[in-house]
Order: C-alpha cells, then sequence, then structure tokens
C-alpha cells in the first residue's frame, strides 16, 4: 500500500459496488415497495384484513428508516472518531472535516424524523420526501465544502489553536446550516411542497441537479486539492467518496419515478456507502497510527533500557586511589547518547580516566561509545604503554566504523607516585585548574580516533603536580549548551566557573556545574550530549 493512499482493495470495493448500484439503477432493478407491490399484496388474498394490508403500506418507509439512520449513524461515527484520531495523530483536518460529516448525519437524522412524522405531521409526503431529500442533500455538500475550502485556500497549514478556532466556526455553520434546514423542512412540512417529482420527464427530480453540481465541483477540483495539500488516508478517501456520492443523485434524479421505487432505495444504497468510504480512510489511518504508536512506544521503552544499560556502565565517583579523587557526570541529548567517561587501570597498575565523545548522539553513537569503552578496558589491562593502547584502539574502530564514525578522546595515566601524569588528546582537550586557580590548556595532538590509520599516537607528559590541582574534562555539549535567548554557555564561562569554585571538593563542584548549567538552559535541552569528568590531586606531593 502506496504511503497516504487507500489500499487498491479498498478502492476497487467502492468502485465495484458503486458499478453494480449503477447497473441495477440502470435497469431500474432492486428492492421496490411502491403502491403497485403494495396493491399486489392485497390481491393476493381478499380476505387480507385493514391492519395487515396498513401494515403492509408501511414497507416502504419502514426500509427507508432503516437505510436513512443507517447513513446517519456512519456519519455520527465518522465525526466522533476523527476527535480520537485528532488525539493520536494531531492531523489537524481531520476533525474539521469529521466535524463536517457529523453535522451532515445529523441533517440526515433531521430529515428522517420529519418523514417519519416524529416530529411534525407532514401535509404531502409524496412532495415532501425527495423535496427534503435534495435539500439535505445540498447542505450535507455545503457543509463539507465550508469544512474543506479554507484549507485549499490557505498557504501555511494551520496550528492546533486555530484548528480549534476553526472547529467552532465550522459548529456554528452546521447549526446555522441545521437551524436554516430545519426552518425549510418544518416549513414544508405544512404549507404546499414545491412539486419536486415529474414521472413523465426524463429529469424525474430536477432538485437533485444542484447537489450533483456541488459534488462534482467537490470530486474534481477541492478534495483533490485537498488531497495533495494534507496527504492520508482519509483525505484520499474523501475523493473517493465523491463518485457515489455524486452518483446518488444522478440515480436519484433521472430513475426514481415514485415513492419507494427501485432507484429510490439505490440511491440509498449509494449514500450509504458515500459515508462509508470517509470512516473506511479514518479507520486505516487510526490503524496506521495506532501501529506507529505502539512502535514509537516500544522504541522509546527499548531506547529507555538501552540508557539504563548506558548509564549503568559510567563508574561510581570517589575511585578507589589514594591521594586521588574524581567526579563526573554525563547524560545524553536524546533518549541515549555517543559520551562516556571511565576509571581505568593500566597493565603496570597505574590509574587512567577517561572521556570520549562518539560522533552523533544516537543508537548507534550509543553503541559505538560501548564498543569504544569494551575496547579500550581491554587494551589497557594488557597494556603500560598509552601510545600502544591508543594505536589499537585506533586500528580496531577504523575497521569497525569504515570511516562513518569517529571517536574523540582524552586519556591520561597518573604515575604511581601522582608527581606526574601523561595523557593523549585526540581531537579532544583538557584543562588543568591549579591550585591556585590558574588554568592550563592541554590542547589536543591527534586526529580523533577511527578515522584513519595514518594517525600517529603522542603522548604528553604534566609534572610538578600539586595538592588541590584540577584536572578538567568535558564534551562540546556543556559549552554549546544554549539558553532561551539563543546565547551559548561558552568554554570562556565554564572555565571561570570552575576557577572560582575550584577550592570545594570534586563532588560538589561537578553538582554545582551542572545546576548552573541547567539554569542558564532554563529547561532547554542541550542539542549535545553533556559529559563533564572532574580529577583532583588530594595529597601534598612536594
Amino acid at each position: 500500500m502506496k504511503p497516504n493512499r487507500l489500499p487498491k482493495s479498498v478502492v476497487l470495493t467502492v468502485l465495484i459496488l458503486t458499478l453494480i448500484i449503477a447497473i441495477l439503477s440502470f435497469g431500474n432493478w432492486g428492492i421496490s415497495y411502491t403502491e403497485e407491490w403494495t396493491n399486489s399484496k392485497s390481491r393476493v388474498d381478499q380476505k387480507t384484513s385493514t391492519a395487515i394490508l396498513s401494515y403492509y403500506e408501511m414497507a416502504g418507509p419502514f426500509y427507508h428508516t432503516i437505510l436513512e439512520w443507517t447513513s446517519v449513524y456512519l456519519a455520527i461515527f465518522t465525526g466522533i472518531l476523527s476527535i480520537v484520531h485528532f488525539r493520536l495523530k494531531r492531523d489537524v483536518t481531520t476533525p474539521i472535516i469529521g466535524t463536517a460529516l457529523f453535522f451532515s448525519g445529523m441533517l440526515d437524522a433531521f430529515n428522517i424524523l420529519a418523514a417519519d412524522r416524529l416530529v411534525f405531521t407532514v401535509k404531502n409526503l409524496q412532495n415532501f420526501i425527495p423535496f427534503t431529500w435534495a435539500i439535505s442533500r445540498t447542505f450535507n455538500v455545503a457543509i463539507l465544502t465550508a469544512g474543506t475550502l479554507p484549507f485549499i485556500v490557505r498557504k501555511n497549514p494551520p496550528t492546533r489553536k486555530a484548528t480549534i478556532n476553526e472547529a467552532r466556526s465550522l459548529i456554528l455553520v452546521g447549526l446555522l446550516f441545521g437551524l436554516i434546514a430545519y426552518v425549510i423542512i418544518h416549513f414544508f412540512a405544512v404549507v404546499s411542497v414545491p412539486d419536486s417529482l415529474y414521472p413523465e420527464l426524463w429529469i424525474s427530480r430536477p432538485w437533485e441537479l444542484i447537489p450533483f453540481v456541488f459534488w462534482m465541483f467537490l470530486g474534481t477540483t477541492i478534495f483533490p486539492k485537498f488531497w495533495k495539500k494534507y496527504p492520508s488516508l482519509f483525505s484520499h478517501s474523501l475523493m473517493l467518496c465523491a463518485i457515489p456520492a455524486a452518483l446518488l443523485n444522478v440515480v436519484a434524479g433521472l430513475g426514481s419515478r415514485e415513492l419507494f421505487d427501485a432507484n429510490f432505495f439505490n440511491a440509498y444504497y449509494l449514500k450509504i456507502l458515500a459515508y462509508g468510504t470517509p470512516l473506511i480512510g479514518l479507520l486505516l489511518d487510526y490503524k496506521n497510527a495506532y501501529r506507529a504508536e505502539m512502535e514509537l512506544e516500544k522504541t522509546a521503552s527499548k531506547l529507555e533500557a538501552a540508557k539504563e544499560i548506558q548509564q549503568s556502565l559510567l563508574p561510581d565517583d570517589h575511585p578507589e586511589v589514594p591521594g586521588i579523587d574524581a567526579a563526573g557526570f554525563s547524560y545524553a541529548s536524546e533518549a541515549v547518547g555517543g559520551d562516556y567517561y571511565d576509571y581505568l587501570r593500566l597493565a603496570d597498575d597505574r590509574f587512567a580516566f577517561v572521556v570520549g565523545d562518539v560522533s552523533g548522539h544516537d543508537l548507534a553513537a550509543s553503541l559505538l561509545a560501548a564498543q569504544t569503552r569494551a575496547y579500550l578496558r581491554a587494551y589497557a589491562n594488557s597494556h603500560n604503554d598509552l601510545t600502544e593502547v591508543m594505536t589499537r584502539l585506533n586500528q580496531a574502530l577504523v575497521i569497525d566504523t569504515q570511516h562513518r564514525r569517529f571517536v574523540t578522546m582524552f586519556l591520561a595515566a597518573i604515575d604511581k607516585d601522582l608527581r606526574s601524569f601523561e595523557y593523549v588528546a585526540a581531537g579532544h582537550q583538557g584543562y588543568l585548574i591549579r591550585y591556585d586557580g590558574q588554568i592550563e590548556t592541554l590542547d589536543s595532538n591527534v586526529l580523533p580516533i577511527g578515522m584513519t590509520n595514518d594517525n600517529t599516537m603522542q603522548v604528553n607528559k604534566i609534572s610538578r603536580l600539586h595538592r588541590g590541582d584540577t584536572v578538567l574534562v568535558v564534551t562540546d555539549g556543556i559549552t554549546e549548551a544554549v539558553s532561551p535567548a539563543g546565547e551559548q554557555y561558552g568554554l570562556q564561562r565554564l572555565l571561570d566557573f570552575v576557577s572560582v569554585e575550584h577550592e570545594r571538593n570534586v563532588t560538589e563542584l561537578a553538582e554545582l556545574l551542572q545546576a548552573d548549567v541547567n539554569r542558564f538552559c532554563a529547561g532547554k535541552r542541550p542539542t549535545d550530549d553533556v559529559t563533564v569528568l572532574l580529577v583532583r590531586w588530594l595529597r601534598d606531593l612536594l
């Protein structure tokens, strides 16, 4: 099934049913409860009581009522379901058209109540039913035109607020049309109705020309433009329903010669088909929307599970290294992301720490981050040299990613005497905040990991460390965090904050920094993953 198109089976079914009814109408075949049928019943048994004959006479009105209420219920159900569909899919066009169909059904309901003499006594039923049928069909198509035409005229899709306002306007228009229809139907129920049935003419019910012209305009101009501008199964079904809707006026106008004859009811079959087609489109649209909602929930559940797994891979704060304290935080801009930080042990038992940032912040980035973490831990456990560790990691990721992704990384290993540390900055710089608040930049010295095999690792060493010195490593998600005014948090704001607050312990400093970023963003989610790691020397090494 093509997107926003009804299945071929549905289209063919509607067209075949329409064709069958058209053929029946051409031959004047079908169920008929005319006066001739009633008289034939009385001739079968001359002893038939007057009550039974009266009952036979009601067969046509009974069947007429059943068919009319069937179309009414279809229209009402379509209107109600359109509201449910809107709450699920947020398609702003659906409730407008659904409301139009709902009021069309209401007009039909009032018409049949009047025809059955349940709201007032009709003076001339012979002229009343075909005349009010034409009025009802005209108002029905007028309401649909009022519902769809604004969407064709406007350039931009309406907002939800505009949709609500238009729905209210359409309700008022529908009520106005309903009031006008009520006045007309009530008026002609008690006065002489214009002649509306001419059995001797080729066009036996000329009033049918009015809704026929409307439906031709809607089916050939308005509905196709509406579907092109707002494609959906529902809008496509509106185009399809115009075929039986226009044809029913032809069947009634050319074929029906008296009340309750074959073509009188054939027109009602087409009317039911015309009302049922949008309902089918809406149900299929609802089914697809519901299925998409279920898939979205499943995906969200999987992403939530992936998020929990990703968070569980982050280390606990306060690593068990005498003289060293560390704290950090990491969270994704979406459900999962590609940032992480970790604490490691090299083969010579040196303590190491790392911050990695995978390109992208989606599920694939999350998987690559977990894969990178596993590789790095394995290589660190079996090698002492950072150059060897990073070279092997780079080769593995080049093979795995096929140059489609890369990882910026800052990896550092602290000497056992804590007096120095060495680091590799692969497209990712760090900062050394001295005990007195001075800041030194630990610049990137190699390409990001996984970009190319020709990536020569370079190890830098920092000595003369003091108690209170702190290494700060962040990902660009924190510096690119944006306030509601569009201002970035920025690197300088970050370094100034850490420099001012550097005397606090790293756990408190990390919490304060996270709170400051959240306050700056005022609840606006960052556009990239955010990771911060602080590693501090606690022991006086001089």
